[in-house]
């Protein structure tokens, strides 16, 4: 039996969607699916992963309310730097 570790993601192996706000940087990964009807690949929406160059938390933390989400999310994203995310 042969085991495998897990390579880690990084930044320049993804391509993710940046938002900005008056608070900082909202890093989402855009959700894909093969449609076969189309021959190619789609983007079927997007998943907030994380925030980067935040300037103001309590922003963010009115930003993620603004948009529907839970204000405990704001404890579970990840903090990225903002170079690794290219700003």
């Amino acid at each position: 039996m042969s085991t495998t570790t897990p390579t880690p993601k990084t930044v320049a192996d993804e391509q993710y969607e940046l938002e900005t706000t008056d608070s900082g940087t909202l890093v989402f990964e855009p959700l894909t699916e093969y449609r076969e009807t189309l021959d190619r690949t789609t983007q079927i929406g997007k998943r907030l992963i994380g925030v980067a160059g935040v300037e103001d938390w309590d922003g963010i933390r009115s930003e993620l309310a603004r948009r529907g989400h839970d204000v405990g999310l704001l404890y579970q994203l990840e903090v990225f730097d903002a170079t690794e995310v290219g700003r």
